[in-house]
């Protein structure tokens, strides 16, 4: 025999003992060492008293999972942060995070073509806008204890104090009012949102901070009239809130009538008790403990496997914001609609809410984004949910945003928001389908999405 021969020969004998030997091994390895692997991993973090932050391996996606859990019981807080603290602004999460001193956040909720929220939004008692688009919101009362998910009744008012009129407000930095409506313009609107032209305006300036009303839903604050007038030119806000009608409606008596010195009181409500602030999304997609399933299923894209964000609650208290990763092949492929509702069961939630997904997904613990936003980059969004290590400070003068660059196309623009099927112009697909309409705000994103 050859040499060459006998150590193929030996080579092969050394194979099979080292084959048995593995198998060896293995067999008396516990079962548990053996399927680790499989059976991905679970890593959990206390960031604060009652704030748990959970990274999530699930090999049977695959998906990357983030949950922060946060017990309102303990001092934490949670928040809603506006882009750049005015109408409109994009920001980056992570930006809003740091400018509010959070610990931890997740982006809110969608973005129209200026960047500015989809759905109602209001902060520490101010109402910054009613919504651009029927929807769902998420708000959590003054006390930190009762958390609502569903459809606001949004509603604002006008009182005289001393003679208990009421005037209807029915819009809040949103647009020209209707020649039977009264609209109100605030600091927030910024440079988006001015009074109009043509109108019977009033300035007001505030005499005191929001507060809860007494024995009911909603918040109120005292202002006083500075100026009283109807003119072809519109009223600036320098600084304060301005509600106006147009001079050939019939409700120009109701302002008019107010004088200067004369104090007014401004309140709106969501009809739900307690609430200073609120963030908007759609669909909802836990009800009651049950998958909203007619709103979670569906062929649209928007249905489809994406990255996904929202927020729930569970039947003890505890607020879950919940992010996926997607769109990334071996690495997480993102849930659809459905299995995103199915995730917040698993996690114990009674009620969820759908918020902006795809490339807006967005975690941030520490200063640090620690999910993997599929443009590949962190995106720019309309509005961001935090969590504070304590109470809410509530600033009345709020913070200027870092300079944010205006992004660009997968990278935090509206182009990548209109093309999202997880974002803006994916929600305004499924409006589509689902009710056969979509909002005017919205139908540049809808134009935008169909022709990608």
């Amino acid at each position: 025999m050859s040499g060459a021969g006998a150590r193929d020969r030996r080579g092969l004998r050394w194979a099979s003992v080292v084959l048995v030997v593995t198998g060896m091994i293995a067999a008396l390895m516990p079962v548990s060492a053996v399927a680790q692997k499989d059976r991905g991993w679970t890593r959990r973090r206390n960031l604060a008293s009652g704030v748990v932050f959970t990274k999530v391996k699930d090999p049977k996606g695959p998906w990357r999972i983030f949950v922060l859990s946060i017990d309102p019981a303990t001092p934490a807080t949670i928040d809603t942060v506006l882009a750049g603290d005015r109408l409109p602004g994009f920001e980056r999460t992570s930006s809003m995070a740091s400018r509010s001193g959070a610990i931890a956040a997740i982006n809110g909720d969608y973005a129209s073509a200026v960047g500015r929220p989809i759905h109602a939004f209001a902060r520490d008692g101010f109402l910054d806008q009613t919504p651009l688009s029927w929807g769902r919101n998420f708000s959590i009362d003054s006390t930190k204890t009762t958390s609502f998910v569903g459809h606001p009744d949004v509603t604002a008012w006008a009182q005289d104090p001393v003679t208990g009129i009421v005037s209807s407000i029915e819009r809040v930095n949103l647009g020209t009012p209707a020649w039977d409506e009264i609209a109100m313009y605030t600091p927030s609107g910024g440079g988006l949102e001015r009074p109009p032209q043509f109108a019977c305006s009033v300035r007001l300036y505030p005499a005191e901070r929001p507060r809860l009303r007494s024995g009911d839903s909603g918040v109120e604050s005292l202002h006083t009239v500075e100026t009283v007038r109807c003119a072809t030119s519109r009223l600036k806000k320098k600084g304060g809130v301005v509600l106006a009608t147009p001079s050939a409606g019939y409700r120009t008596t109701e302002l008019s009538a107010l004088v200067p010195g004369q104090q007014v009181t401004l309140s709106w409500s969501l009809g739900w008790p307690g609430v200073l602030d609120t963030i908007g999304g759609n669909p909802v997609i836990v009800r009651d403990g049950t998958i909203v399933t007619k709103d979670v299923t569906g062929d649209t894209p928007f249905h489809g496997l994406n990255p996904r964000t929202g927020v729930g609650v569970t039947a003890d208290g505890r607020v879950l914001l919940i992010a996926v990763d997607g769109r990334r092949p071996g690495y997480s492929k993102g849930m659809t609609l459905k299995r995103f509702a199915k995730l917040f069961l698993e996690y114990g939630a009674t009620s969820a809410l759908n918020l902006d997904g795809g490339g807006s997904t967005t975690v941030v613990v520490d200063g640090q984004i620690k999910n993997r936003p599929s443009d590949g980059r962190e995106r720019s969004v309309s509005s961001a949910l935090v969590v504070l290590p304590g109470p809410d400070p509530g600033e009345d003068q709020p913070v200027p945003p870092p300079e944010d660059d205006p992004g660009t196309a997968g990278g935090g623009s509206w182009l990548g928001i209109a093309v999202d099927p997880a974002s803006t112009g994916g929600l305004a697909a499924y409006l589509r389908a689902e009710t056969g309409r979509v909002p005017a705000r919205l139908r540049a994103a809808e134009r935008v999405f169909r022709a990608e």
